[in-house]
This record gives C-alpha cells, structure tokens and sequence, in this order.
C-alpha cells in the first residue's frame, strides 16, 4: 500500500488559520479588482474540498488530527479549516493564472502567481518542519496519511477523472483553452507546494509492509514520481468540478 504523508503538530491548524486569512486577502482584492468569478472559484473549490475531505475521513482514506490554537477540532472543523485553505489556495491564483496569460501577461503573471503560492507553501512547510524538528522522538508529532494505492478506490478515481477529462475535451475552443491554461497552472502550484514540503521533510511518500506492519520511504524515484502522480492525476483532474460545475451551470463571466 501507498500512502501520501504529512507531518505535523498541533500548530499546523495555526499555520493554516494564517494561510486562510491569506487566502482571504487575496482573493478580496481579485474579487474588487477583477470581479466575481474569484469568488465563485473560491466558494466552488471550497465547497468541492469539503465534499472530498468528508468523503475521504468517514472512508478511512484520510488519517489524523487537526489542533487549532491548542485545541483538537470536532471532525466538521478540522474538514472546514482544510476545505477554505486547500481548494482556495490552489484553485484561485490558477483561475488567476489562466485569465491572465490569456491576455499574454504570462512571464510577469507567471512569478508573481509562484511567488504567492510560493509564500504560502513556504510558510507552511516551514512552520511543520521547525515544530516537527522540535517535537521530534515525542507524541506530539502528528502524522496524517492518505492511502493511493486501494484498488476500489483507485479505480473509481480512474472511472470520475476519465468523465472529468471527457467534459474538459467537450468545452468549446475559447473555454477549452482557459480551462487547459486553469488545470496546468494548478498542476504547477501543487508540484511546487510538493517540492517545497518534501525538501523540508514533512510530505513525501510511504509503502506499508503488512508483513513486517512497518510503513518505509521508498527510493527518490518513487517519491517524484509518487508526489507527480498525486498532483496531477488525484489531485488537478479530480479538482477540476470546482471550475466545471460553475462554467456548466453559466456561473462565470
């Protein structure tokens, strides 16, 4: 079996209350300036995340705890704080990337779209590795795992993203091209939040021996390719209703 892992503490609610206000921030400012598509990809990515997470914590799938300012969050919170950080944080600065490089705005559009990913990601990857680092041989290390590899489970994905993909084809030429230009972008925000988490050492990939009932870091090889396959495969294509729904249902502009 294998599993995507994060390791936290319990300050990584803190850390992501922090990237939500961010968040918030930014996307006020999109809103103001550029209309109300940023608040319909923000309330769809939202929205869709919550769906996923909560499917993801009553299957078992997804592993672990979530603390804000000291304290453990009843399953809705710890669901609702990751829904408003991970679909936002990824899915708005994409639809921003997308509409800009549109307009041929793309190397300047392109850095400050890596350098605000980037700042977040940092700043999250950089809070769990100095808590992790200092918590370290203790009980206080929290370690979330996400199983990959479970055939039913993987198959179904296989089955949604190829429908998914389908509908993404079926957009018509000046949508299609947006929509391409969104889930690339998104692609590329993931990989670099994963580039990012994995060189400081608090996500990365595991194998599980049931026979030694042990989980193992396997070679980098599998770590790139592990980490590649979970943002583009389960993660960019999976996501991809938090724009298609709103573009099918005449949403944005």
């Amino acid at each position: 079996m294998i599993y995507s892992v994060r390791q936290t503490t319990i300050k990584h609610g803190d850390a992501n209350f922090h990237i939500l206000l961010y968040i918030i921030c930014i996307t006020s400012f999109l809103i103001g300036y550029f209309g109300k598509n940023y608040l319909i990809i923000f309330l769809s990515s939202s929205a869709l995340h919550f769906c996923i997470e909560s499917l993801l914590t009553l299957t078992g799938i997804r592993k672990g705890r979530t603390f804000l300012f000291g304290k453990q969050l009843p399953r809705v919170g710890e669901i609702s704080l990751r829904s408003l950080v991970e679909g936002p944080a990824f899915c708005v600065p994409a639809y921003f990337m997308a509409d800009q490089i549109k307009l041929g705005n793309f190397a300047t559009i392109a850095l400050l779209g890596g350098i605000t990913v980037g700042l977040a990601s940092l700043y999250s990857a950089l809070s769990d590795n100095y808590f992790v680092k200092k918590h370290v041989n203790t009980d206080k290390i929290i370690t979330s795992r996400r199983a990959m590899s479970k055939p039913k489970a993987f198959i179904t994905l296989l089955l949604i993203n190829s429908f998914f993909l389908f509908l993404i084809v079926r957009l018509p030429n000046i949508a299609f091209q947006h929509a391409t230009l969104y889930l690339v972008s998104y692609a590329c925000f993931v990989l670099l939040f994963y580039f990012i988490n994995y060189n400081l050492g608090v996500r990365y990939i595991e194998t599980y021996d049931s026979k030694k009932d042990e989980y193992t870091k396997p070679s980098l090889f599998y770590q790139v390719f592990g980490l590649f396959y979970d943002s583009v495969f389960e993660m960019t294509l999976f996501i991809s209703p938090a724009y298609l729904i709103p573009y099918y249902l005449g949403l944005f502009n």
